[in-house]
């Protein structure tokens, strides 16, 4: 067909198609041309990892015949090798499967979630998700407890946080699965035992909020309570804090009266409550004995005595009002 065309016309139609530039063809000459077909399915490449079979069904069945052999390496490069070569094939998904549950089994954990997402996000109803989610899920737990650092005598030590992105991605991937709320339970967890209060009081609160029929949500509003309870423990003097953590846990009780941590969560209320009292009588007197401002005082004094009427300090604080009250009439 291009024997048509001039030698001048059949140049600059060559360039132009190496430039990726829009071709305009004289009428006639391409007539005849049929459209192109692609007659296979694309292929991957990797520069280190190549099937061994031409096939994507004969790969198939040489990763089964790996496995069977016990050679759980090879069989895991070759499904990698499948599905990476031959991405829409019926057995992609499959090969891809096998390769996360050989990683595994190879004990290498953070390379088989990252399989299993790959699953998720590139072969949606192509594989069985719960089987999947219940993978992650798993992974995720064993991160979260796994020992690091062991060293002869060394016990190692935990590094709960390494399992927060986990158990996100498990809440993306089905935010109203079956998972979904024990994960947030254990990102609440996660975060509590590295010291992270806030972001642990966060994820209980989803918990709770949106799953309260869930096994998790009396476990996630206990560790609220003691999240807070640490976080008014940690600043003695926030009165905010104090506050807070005496709603959270007076709520515990209304929302679960017959718990088994009831009575523990009843005592650590009473403590807090202890607490409450002294510092709101130390802000009295520090008004009245410290700054010498009898007008604050007076206001502190009588809103001590109005939340605590009950309490020890509560006649020391009357007869004070009562003597700050008669020096205002002098």
């Amino acid at each position: 067909m291009l024997k048509s065309l001039s030698k001048t016309r059949r140049c600059g139609l060559i360039v132009t198609i190496l430039l990726g530039l829009p071709c305009v063809f004289p009428q006639g000459a391409w007539a005849a041309a049929k459209p192109y077909v692609e007659s296979e399915a694309p292929r991957g490449f990797h520069l280190f990892l190549r099937p061994k079979k031409k096939t994507p069904t004969a790969q198939w069945d040489f990763v089964q015949q790996l496995e069977t052999a016990g050679k759980t390496r090879d069989a895991a490069n070759q499904s990698l090798a499948l599905r990476i070569y031959w991405p829409n094939a019926p057995e992609a998904p499959a090969a891809q499967m096998r390769y996360a549950r050989l990683l595994e089994q190879r004990r290498h954990p953070e390379k088989a979630f990252e399989a299993y997402q790959y699953l998720v996000e590139h072969y949606p109803g192509r594989f069985e998700f719960t089987e999947v989610l219940n993978r992650q899920m798993q992974i995720a737990k064993d991160t979260m407890n796994r020992k690091k650092g062991k060293f002869l005598f060394f016990p190692g030590f935990t590094a709960p946080e390494r399992a927060i992105p986990y158990f996100g991605q498990i809440v993306t991937n089905a935010p109203e699965g079956p998972h979904t709320a024990e994960a947030y339970y254990l990102i609440g967890v996660a975060n509590q035992r590295v010291y992270e209060y806030e972001k642990a009081i966060d994820a209980f609160f989803t918990s709770i909020n949106r799953f309260p029929n869930s096994p998790f949500a009396e476990r996630s509003a206990l560790a609220q309570v003691e999240c807070h309870l640490k976080i008014s423990q940690d600043s003695p003097q926030d009165k905010r804090a104090m506050d807070t953590a005496h709603a959270a846990a007076t709520l515990f009780l209304k929302r679960y009266p017959n718990s088994d941590s009831a009575p523990e969560v009843e005592n650590q209320l009473h403590q807090l409550r202890n607490r409450q009292i002294e510092n709101a009588y130390a802000r009295a007197r520090y008004y009245d004995k410290i700054l010498r401002n009898p007008t604050a005082a007076l206001m502190e004094y009588k809103a001590f005595v109005a939340l605590y009427p009950n309490a020890e300090q509560a006649p020391k604080a009357r007869a004070r009002i009562a003597k700050l009250e008669s020096s205002e009439k002098e």
